[in-house]
């Protein structure tokens, strides 16, 4: 088996410590400690951008360095019995550092909050000295601590595990699914002095190691959007050209306007087909044809019913023809200054803004999906420039937003477009491929290798013709 690789502050000499004190450390268990410091901050900042259901809605955390974490001691192992020893070993004034040519200090590598019976458990951060400090990839061997590191951060939600879409799982195998570390761990570097953004940092060199781990965090958002978050879709865009699957690049195939052409589907009826209700009628999609999505179809239905036909049929073609934004892009130009267009697109995007088509329809998706899924009191002058092409459109969905809330509108288009993404198109994949390429599936965008993405650009084509007798435009780019 490949070694382990963890993540330790660059000014940490395990060496050194371990010299002082051989009789109380052992190297790999002292790397796992300090790792796990290092990576539940770092997750930290995933696990609150993922509470966030929409990207539009997404607000900075900051400070997760500053955070005392827990770190479960192993349940196997030679160093088990010695787990509370070394941790209070860490939290003293023990390890020699140089302030100066000529002089030195003792420094404590970790800082803890103290037990407090029914209140809190022993919680730990990285000591003043090492915090923020630049990271460094070492490595741990003990297949014993490994498996124990893996059994203790992995996770696979029931669904996922053994449940409705349990395929997916079978292609996270470290062995087929990898990324070459040295090179993302470069760009990761690189990216930091640019940005000076520590918290950010962190949270990449996890996500890289993760993956480079086996580490795998597999989640199913059944209640709400319906979709299926994993590594890779919290990896940044930018470090996908460095993960291959049985040494293949990957592919993804994405939906050009998912939203749009799942609200013309709706506003079309086409649910209401038996061959479609049969898809529905499973307790993974919270019964979208029944219970309360039954209801929430009903009052959609409702404060349609009066659309007029020409903003349906037109919604339609923008939808299937993958246009929808283009349509909005001089609108933008026209309601938004230059500065406010670039505080837009740079808040979400490294490149500087220059006002190219390309970044405006960026900001077209953006700002219109944000403004589609919330309050009818924000975005305002995002309303306006919708209103000029789909009056009555937007009076219909600020009228269904009254009526059940806004977070439902998104709650039922993303469970209808994973329905058709993960459950049909996926499974179909799977079924048909299985022993030669995988699929993982990124929101409304599935991956396979780049060898089979036509393969999967087909199957999707064939399973939206069969049940709604139509596809919406389709992109495929290779990671």
């Amino acid at each position: 088996m490949k070694p382990f690789a963890v993540l330790i502050p660059e000014r940490i000499d395990i060496e050194g410590i371990v010299n002082v004190n051989p009789s109380l450390f052992e190297e790999d268990y002292l790397r796992y400690l300090i790792n796990m410091i290092v990576i539940k901050q770092g997750r930290m900042i995933e696990n609150h951008e993922f509470q966030i259901e929409s990207y539009f809605e997404k607000k900075p955390y900051y400070g997760s360095s500053e955070r005392y974490v827990k770190i479960e001691s192993l349940k196997k192992g030679s160093q088990y019995q010695k787990h509370k020893q070394l941790c209070e070993y860490l939290c003293q004034d023990n390890v020699m550092v140089n302030r100066s040519r000529t002089r030195t200090k003792l420094v404590s590598v970790f800082e803890r909050i103290l037990y407090i019976p029914a209140k809190n458990s022993f919680e730990y951060r990285i000591g003043a000295y090492y915090r923020k400090s630049k990271l460094k990839i070492e490595f741990i061997q003990d297949q014993q601590i490994i498996k124990a590191i893996k059994g203790n951060e992995s996770k696979y939600d029931s669904e996922l595990k053994r449940g409705h879409y349990k395929f997916f799982q079978k292609y996270f195998d470290q062995n087929k699914l990898q990324i070459d570390l040295p090179k993302a761990v470069e760009l990761c570097e690189l990216r930091h002095e640019g940005h000076k953004q520590y918290d950010k940092y962190v949270k990449e060199m996890t996500q890289i190691t993760n993956i480079y781990n086996g580490i795998y965090r597999l989640t199913f958002k059944k209640n709400s959007l319906g979709r299926i978050y994993t590594n890779l879709t919290q990896l940044p865009k930018v470090y996908r050209r460095f993960i291959s699957y049985n040494d293949k690049k990957l592919s993804e195939m994405d939906i050009s306007n998912s939203v749009i052409f799942f609200m013309g589907i709706l506003l079309d009826n086409l649910l209401n087909k038996d061959s479609i209700k049969e898809l529905f009628n499973k307790d993974i999609y919270n019964n979208i044809l029944n219970g309360e999505s039954s209801f929430l179809l009903l009052m959609f239905y409702k404060s349609f019913e009066s659309l007029s036909q020409k903003e349906v049929k037109l919604i339609q073609q923008l939808g299937r023809n993958g246009t929808f934004y283009d349509e909005f892009v001089f609108l933008f130009d026209r309601y938004f200054t230059f500065e406010e267009m670039r505080g837009l697109y740079e808040e979400d995007n490294e490149d500087n803004y220059v006002g190219t088509d390309k970044q405006k329809r960026k900001i077209s998706k953006k700002q219109l999906l944000a403004m589609l899924f919330a309050k009818q009191t924000q975005y305002l002058k995002e309303q306006e420039v919708f209103k000029i092409k789909f009056p009555e459109l937007l009076d219909s969905i600020n009228k269904f937003k009254d009526e059940v809330g806004h977070e439902k509108l998104s709650y039922l288009l993303f469970q209808i477009e994973a329905c058709f993404v993960l459950d049909v198109v996926a499974r179909t994949f799977n079924k048909k491929n299985y022993r030669n390429a995988p699929v993982f599936t990124l929101h409304d965008c599935l991956i396979t290798t780049s060898d089979y993405v036509d393969d999967l650009q087909q199957v999707f084509n064939e399973c939206f013709s069969q049940y709604l007798g139509c596809f919406p435009k389709t992109e495929i780019e290779e990671w």
